[in-house]
């Protein structure tokens, strides 16, 4: 097992967190670190971690590998209304682009939930929450970053990298992760607080997709537009093919290559 694991006691070395982070459940293999924090109970600012992920997924189901990445799940248990739930992803984002710009490293948020480097992604977050009656909202939100992966196989290797492949250099998974952490914990808690446009203007510059020309998918339909703005909501907001101006909130979207 690699001495650079996520525990408690190596993250504690970079964490400046009250509470993100304060409590690690570190699992030397586990089939979803998502799906582990789901099915318990852990308090607010929980972390757990492993270091092998079986059956890691990202959006739409996708599969996610871990070899030689890092895998980490935060517990939060935020006092908002639900709509409000989504935004903490691009929360997270911001929150990851600003760690590896402490880095130097220039990465670009690929609305609302990749991270990417010279036009591949390194990293996804995934955002699950379960409800009960009577009590606040119990957000699990998953980020996985291909960090030291030294090659990919065939049918992702044009699409997917990681730091190591994009710079050359090796990084500590913990360092990482605890900036990760130290950011998050400072924009949460403004967005907690009311405060969003913090992270807006984060993803907003840092956005992979603003000027591009894109492909909207939603529901298997296809269409083309062009992205020019993140919305106070978060929300995407393009216009398409007939001129329209239209504020997306949910699907998928990819870049495309034709002018």
């Amino acid at each position: 097992m690699s001495r650079d694991y996520l525990s408690g006691e190596n993250l504690n070395r970079h964490l400046h967190t009250r509470f993100m982070g304060r409590n690690v459940v570190f699992i030397e293999k586990v089939d979803s670190t998502n799906n582990y924090a789901k099915n318990n109970d852990l308090s607010d600012g929980s972390l757990v971690t492993c270091e092998e992920q079986t059956t890691g997924r990202g959006r739409l189901g996708r599969r996610w590998e871990s070899q030689k990445g890092m895998c980490m799940s935060i517990v939060l248990i935020p006092e908002i209304e639900l709509s409000q739930i989504s935004k903490i992803t691009q929360v997270c984002a911001a929150a990851v682009a600003k760690a590896l710009e402490e880095l130097e490293i220039g990465s670009q948020i690929k609305w609302p939930n990749d991270i990417f480097l010279n036009g591949k992604k390194i990293c996804g977050i995934l955002t699950e929450m379960k409800t009960e009656m009577n009590k606040h909202p119990y957000v699990v939100v998953g980020i996985g970053m291909n960090i030291n992966n030294e090659n990919f196989p065939d049918e992702i290797k044009d699409i997917a990298s990681s730091l190591f492949i994009e710079t050359g250099n090796t990084f500590e998974k913990s360092l990482i992760a605890a900036k990760i952490l130290n950011n998050f914990e400072t924009l949460y808690n403004e967005f907690i607080n009311g405060n969003f446009n913090a992270s807006l203007d984060i993803c907003r510059e840092k956005s992979y997709v603003i000027g591009k020309n894109i492909n909207l998918i939603e529901n298997n339909l296809v269409r083309k537009a062009t992205a020019v703005d993140i919305g106070s909501e978060g929300e995407l907001v393009v216009i398409t093919e007939d001129r329209k101006t239209e504020k997306i909130i949910s699907g998928e979207v990819s870049v495309r290559l034709d002018i």
